[in-house]
């Protein structure tokens, strides 16, 4: 009897040892308090997180359930406060950690990172270049444009071209933030149908900051003195509706988190750029071109600072712009351009408030095109010759914007302050 009590009461432990890690961790819906660690196992073994703070007192989160789909929260955690942890050990690694996203005082590294899964040499040198870029000044969060896994978003693509080549560097470490593009729906619009949607777990209940919006594919987080907006250009509606129709529930949430927000920064983030001349074209293709004359009057609305998106596998960067909804041969600087400019690098807002710029950053992984108009009038920069991914550095004053290209070179820089 005592034999098989003592079997039964360690019973997880030795299941959990026995079962070999296939995918993660990584690390989901990080707040100020909280954080889901997620990882696969190759059979069903109970899940159990160790965690310890600079105090070193280790705490535990077990869920005796056998699974092979582990996904752990862990709850009463400070804000801003680094963590190590571990899966059923206590052998802390070094490189093995999480930081709670900080107060909304509290300065924040973002990467945004688009159309990077395809296992191709630039995929690989994009990230190389962003590990040294950040070498002394780590990300604190990392937030995906679309295209994430080639070329249909598969759960084998993503553990090939995502997993397998960001986990010890970046997934264990850094807290992302995904949206989905039409890649990773395969050409589809059916949101119950991608691998996307059981691979991540969005922080839907408003428990990230922001407007509940109780849908995976659209959602906001608060992380220092940004506000973060992840939207679905793919998604369609039970109505038939998506977003780039302008109206429907996404987009009534949008309304309606844009409105409640009271951080000083918004940048809004989702797959298809309503602007590009890159290896897409906005004036031709009827998402992009219905997502500008749409979607921009919204953004406009609501004061967002940033839009970016990724999908045409080039860099591309607007000015300050507000009321262009027409073709690329409609825009005129002295109409659509609304700015205080220092440089054309530098932009201080000015009382009737400041335009909205666009990004194009789709060439994590795949690069190059270019279409009739390229580069386009509203853009400040362009560049289709080389990959990259963007840095965003955002204090309570100050916004900058860093396009690190793939050889480690800063390609473009702006900055904003209000």
């Amino acid at each position: 009897m005592k034999k098989f009590l003592f079997l039964l009461f360690f019973s997880p432990i030795v299941y959990a040892q026995e079962a070999q890690i296939l995918r993660g961790p990584y690390l989901q819906s990080v707040t100020t308090t909280s954080a889901i660690v997620h990882w696969r196992t190759d059979k069903p073994v109970p899940s159990r997180v160790f965690y310890q703070d600079s105090q070193k007192v280790v705490k535990e989160s077990l869920d005796t359930q056998r699974v092979t789909e582990h996904i752990v929260q862990l709850n009463s955690l400070k804000p801003g406060t680094r963590y190590s942890y571990q899966i059923d050990s206590k052998q802390f690694m070094v490189d093995r950690y999480l930081v709670t996203a900080p107060s909304s005082e509290k300065p924040v590294r973002i990467w945004a990172l688009g159309d990077f899964g395809d296992g191709s040499v630039s995929q690989k040198a994009v990230m190389e270049s962003i590990t040294k870029y950040t070498k002394g000044h780590r990300p604190d969060a990392w937030i995906w444009l679309g295209d994430n896994a080639y070329n249909n978003g598969k759960d084998e693509e993503y553990q090939k071209n995502v997993f397998d080549v960001y986990q010890q560097a970046f997934l264990q470490n850094l807290p992302i933030y995904p949206s989905p593009g039409n890649h990773d729906y395969a050409g589809k619009h059916d949101p119950t149908l991608p691998s996307y949607f059981q691979i991540f777990d969005m922080p839907v209940s408003g428990q990230a900051g922001g407007v509940p919006s109780r849908a995976e594919s659209y959602y906001s987080v608060n992380y220092g003195p940004v506000h973060l907006v992840a939207l679905d250009t793919e998604m369609q509606e039970k109505s038939g509706l998506q977003l780039k129709d302008g109206k429907g529930e996404q987009v009534e949430w949008l309304k309606a988190d844009l409105a409640a927000n009271k951080l000083p920064w918004v940048v809004v983030y989702f797959h298809k750029p309503p602007y590009s001349k890159g290896s897409h074209d906005s004036d031709v293709e009827l998402d992009m071109k219905s997502l500008r004359e749409n979607m921009t009057p919204i953004f406009e609305q609501f004061k967002v600072d940033l839009v970016i998106a990724g999908h045409s596998h080039v860099y591309e960067r607007s000015y300050p712009m507000r009321g262009h909804v027409g073709i690329n041969e409609t825009f005129d600087a002295s109409t659509h351009v609304v700015a205080k400019e220092k440089s054309s690098n530098h932009y201080t807002v000015c009382p009737k408030g400041q335009g909205v710029i666009y990004v194009v950053s789709g060439s994590g992984g795949k690069f190059g095109g270019q279409r009739p108009g390229f580069p386009m009038k509203s853009m400040l920069y362009s560049n289709n010759q080389i990959g990259g991914s963007v840095i965003l550095d955002v204090s309570k004053s100050t916004f900058e914007l860093r396009w690190i290209q793939s050889d480690g070179v800063v390609g473009d820089y702006f900055s904003i302050t209000k």
